[in-house]
């Protein structure tokens, strides 16, 4: 028997070892205590953010920004030193609506807003879409796509610059909801798959060859898709990757490698329990059909338990982040949305982190106030920028927009 025990054992120790090695590395995660003194954002939101060199760009539909006062009248969209956490003056693009989308351009040479704006700094016709310099915030007059409604969600593979919304055309050319434009000159492309319902986030893999969406809408092209789908950019055709999640999509986010998609909802095209209603969910993001759910973990109201919507997510080698109004999260790993919580529950407020592995969520928890909460999540070279209507973090005043120094 002893004899035994000692061949097994090196077996045993050999096949753990293996188990582990395929297990994404724990990885570093920002601090929980946002940096302090940045600057505040009052009477509206922050639906955006992105960082180009030592300029973090924040947008919203905020009217006004300060240091414990609205004592500057910037609305919608300013820029953020990433050193000092103040206010950027010369960066002054004053656009007269809402900003609810920004991409730095992929050579770094432009900024990206999309939003329901009519006017960014005297340019009428840069409506909805602008190019920006990123010095100035002066729109580069000669892009005009020109949606006609609401912009929501921007994303750049190649020369393509990959629009959602709520828009019926875009360059007088019908383009329901989604739609492709020259990278430089805003000219639309021939891609024309229409959706019946808002596209809110669009996510590109790291290979630059998938687009990945998540909305409100039950067809895509023609072929039905619940909420989440993805498109092949080469042929600008629908894939056969097909999630199926009755759910109302609200952010969707993909594993550094690519192989993972992770969805996010909120309420449900059906009033039922078992629609994946309020989660964040991890599925592979490759294949035909719909894929095997990795993990779970959310729910909703009348159901097990009630999570709230998950409005935004970022998905980093250490961790999936997520934001919303979010409260109870599932401390076990459940590779099901049809079922409840198969261990305890732990709250976290508005704003979490999750093990890639597993979507149990980690000790990272600074929290979070508001209605709404979260609604924008960003790794950036700062750290992690978060933005949404919450007043304060961690206890602290920070009024709309907080950054987590760190990597993310």
């Amino acid at each position: 028997m002893p004899t035994v025990a000692r061949r097994v054992l090196p077996t045993v120790v050999a096949v753990l070892l293996l188990f582990a090695l395929t297990l994404p590395p724990a990885g570093a995660v920002p601090s929980p205590t946002a940096a302090a003194g940045t600057l505040q954002f009052y009477g509206g939101e922050v639906r955006a953010i992105a960082q180009l060199g030592n300029a973090i760009y924040v947008g919203g539909s905020f009217t006004a920004v300060g240091n414990g006062a609205p004592s500057v009248n910037r609305a919608n969209l300013v820029a953020v030193d990433a050193t000092t956490g103040q206010l950027v003056t010369g960066f002054d693009p004053h656009p007269d609506n809402a900003v609810n989308a920004l991409l730095v351009s992929a050579d770094g040479s432009h900024l990206y807003a999309g939003g329901v704006f009519n006017n960014v700094r005297g340019c009428s016709q840069c409506d909805r879409l602008a190019m920006l310099d990123p010095a100035t915030g002066a729109a580069v007059t000669t892009f005009q796509p020109r949606p006609n409604a609401a912009v929501l969600k921007l994303a750049q593979a190649g020369s393509s610059l990959f629009v959602g919304g709520t828009f019926a055309t875009v360059g007088l050319r019908r383009r329901v909801r989604l739609a492709a434009v020259n990278a430089t000159t805003g000219a639309v492309g021939g891609m024309a798959l229409h959706a019946d319902g808002a596209v809110r986030d669009l996510a590109v893999n790291p290979a630059g060859t998938t687009l990945y969406l998540a909305g409100a809408f039950t067809h895509l092209g023609g072929a039905v898709r619940f909420n989440f789908a993805s498109i092949d950019i080469a042929s600008r055709t629908l894939t056969a990757w097909n999630p199926n999640v009755h759910a109302s999509g609200w952010g969707v986010a993909l594993s550094p490698n690519g192989a993972t998609a992770y969805l996010t909802t909120a309420d449900g095209n059906e009033s039922i329990c078992n629609a994946g209603h309020e989660s964040v969910i991890a599925m592979p993001a490759t294949g035909s059909g719909t894929p095997a759910v990795l993990w779970h973990n959310g729910g909703a109201p009348g159901c097990a338990y009630n999570s709230g919507d998950v409005n935004a997510v970022e998905a980093t080698a250490s961790a999936v982040y997520v934001g919303g109004h979010l409260t109870n999260l599932c401390t076990v790993r459940n590779t099901s949305y049809t079922t409840a919580c198969p261990g305890a529950l732990t709250v976290r407020n508005h704003v979490a982190a999750l093990d890639p592995a597993t979507g149990v969520p980690l000790a990272w928890n600074p929290g979070a106030t508001g209605t709404r909460g979260v609604l924008a999540i960003q790794a950036l070279a700062a750290g992690l920028g978060v933005g949404g209507d919450f007043q304060r973090t961690n206890g602290v005043l920070h009024s709309g927009f907080a950054l987590f120094p760190g990597t993310a």
